[in-house]
């Protein structure tokens, strides 16, 4: 977590993946005991039926699966759940959620009888509505490869685990004094004692940021593959890089699904690295090849957490963490946690011709104090009949359809617009209307927050939209309407919701197809999958 990049990067994976709203929300419901209202206000549909489960496998296994449900932080998953490069949840994936201590059969030709995971599953795609699907598998119905994700993620109960996943030893935090203080920009802890948690991050972290990677790998307990190291060095590298994130936690996760699905071989998600644990529990890991197995659990399946070091950085504060991480790491300390609604758009600046000029979002529109309303018609009539439209004319236009070109600030809004959209962050998009937000801001291929409106809670989005002016028959680049776009996801409610506030029914995009067609070709391809 040296680079700003980085930092960045897991502090809109924080954000999007569960937004404050959410947070508070699927807190709230927790704290009552309603599991399946947690799950509602974190976007996880519960596709369980408990009666079944215990017909099916006996009364205890059902009560296991209830325990695990009642202490299901779905909101907490959310942040752990295998993602794509653009932090969108990693499509198909299937990922085992479950507090078994002992071993679990998989595969039908296991000779002993299966037992009922708690499974996260999926999107279809990386554009979908952003929902997770929670049920009840047989063991030896799992897909050939699947994600497993420790407790530490997901089960409200596991606080002292959590504690050491998070880099915590029983008296201070990596990077911080017992005190709770930082340490000093480039600060350790000292030596990495034995039994001293904090420290071994300290450690690991150290020898990354040095570029030492087999160095690390080794410190946090892997036997590196010498002819892998030697050979390959270059190579080798980049992947033990990429993985380095979740270094602290890796040779243990290693141990649990050796221990768990008896996969001595562990092959990670992108196929390039192998690990095998040792019958003493050493594991040992190599450059993937094509002879080990393409089935069973993903190694390095996990990403790291990072808070800690982001707390060292200032880029997170202690009552800003989640309040199950808050528990943790300041145990007895009362957090001042609340679900904060982001900050309005700034003002922006643009180069119009040899000068800077600034440009504001207010009033649901982009505020251009350098330029009246007639200049900027005068201007757009000049660029229909073929003349170049620069800056703050081009800001205006970009902002409200999306074409280029787009000046970069207003770029990184948008896109921070989109983003929370398509994470189902409602509460932060009616935040960012009610500061004066362009209701109308269109995506890249021009669709407007209507054609959004299956990824974020409709009965508020979709009476605010309209109540500002947005047509519900609003057409994208591709002549898709919102009712299209629901179609696609397979959203009859927000169809139907959408046919109420009258939207056409019989509305085709530029290939001629209807909202009904879509869905029907969309379920058929769905029943295929």
């Amino acid at each position: 977590m040296e680079r700003r990049r980085e930092r960045e990067r897991q502090l809109r994976l924080l954000r999007y993946a569960s937004p404050p709203g959410m947070v508070a929300a699927a807190t709230a419901r927790r704290h009552a005991g309603d599991w399946r209202g947690a799950c509602r206000a974190a976007l996880v549909d519960a596709h369980i039926d408990l009666p079944d489960v215990a017909a099916r496998y006996g009364g205890g296994e059902a009560a296991r699966i209830e325990g695990e449900l009642r202490d299901l932080a779905p909101d907490l998953l959310r942040r752990f759940l295998p993602r794509t490069d653009s932090l969108a949840l990693l499509p198909r994936a299937v990922v085992v959620l479950t507090r078994l201590p002992d071993p679990v059969p998989t595969g039908a030709e296991a000779s002993d009888s299966g037992v009922p995971l708690l499974v996260a599953t999926l999107p279809l795609a990386d554009c979908a509505p952003q929902r997770i699907g929670l049920r009840v598998t047989d063991s030896r119905r799992l897909p050939p490869r699947w994600h497993d994700l420790p407790g530490w993620c997901w089960d409200a109960a596991a606080v002292d685990a959590r504690r050491w996943a998070y880099g915590a030893s029983a008296a201070r935090l990596a990077w911080h004094s017992p005190d709770g203080q930082p340490y000093r920009s480039g600060g350790t802890g000292g030596p990495a004692l034995t039994g001293d948690r904090a420290a071994e991050v300290e450690a690991l972290a150290a020898l990354l940021s040095t570029g030492r990677p087999v160095a690390a790998y080794e410190a946090a307990g892997f036997t590196v593959d010498p002819d892998e190291a030697r050979q390959h060095a270059a190579w080798f590298a980049a992947p033990l890089a990429a993985h380095a994130p979740a270094l602290p936690v890796l040779a243990h996760e290693a141990r649990r699904l050796a221990h768990r699905y008896g996969a001595t071989t562990q092959v990670s998600a992108d196929r390039r690295l192998a690990v095998e644990v040792a019958a003493d529990g050493r594991p040992t890991v190599r450059r993937a090849s094509w002879r080990d197995p393409a089935v069973g659990p993903c190694a390095f399946g996990i990403p790291g957490p990072t808070d800690v070091a982001l707390l060292h950085r200032g880029d997170l504060t202690p009552d800003e963490l989640h309040p199950l991480v808050h528990e943790a790491l300041f145990p007895g300390r009362a957090q001042a946690w609340r679900a904060a609604a982001p900050a309005p758009p700034a003002p922006i600046r643009i180069r119009c011709g040899p000068d800077w000029h600034v440009v504001r979002p207010a009033d649901g529109r982009l505020v251009t104090p350098h330029h009246s309303d007639e200049e900027l018609r005068r201007e757009f009539l000049l660029a229909g009949l073929g003349g170049p439209l620069l800056g703050c004319a081009a800001a205006v236009r970009a902002w409200r359809t999306g074409a280029r070109p787009v000046p970069k600030e207003i770029r990184r809004l948008r896109q921070d617009v989109f983003a929370r959209a398509l994470h189902g962050d409602t509460d932060g998009v009616l935040a960012l209307l009610a500061d004066g937000l362009d209701p109308g801001l269109r995506d890249g291929t021009g669709g407007t927050l209507m054609h959004w409106l299956s990824h974020l809670d409709h009965t508020r989005m979709l009476p605010a939209l309209a109540a500002a002016g947005l047509d519900v028959d609003e057409r994208d680049r591709d002549g898709r309407a919102p009712l299209h776009a629901a179609a696609v996801a397979l959203d009859t409610e927000v169809m139907a919701a959408l046919l109420a506030a009258g939207a056409d029914p019989d509305a085709v995009d530029a290939q001629g197809r209807t909202p009904a067609g879509l869905l029907a070709a969309a379920r058929k391809l769905t029943r295929r999958s």
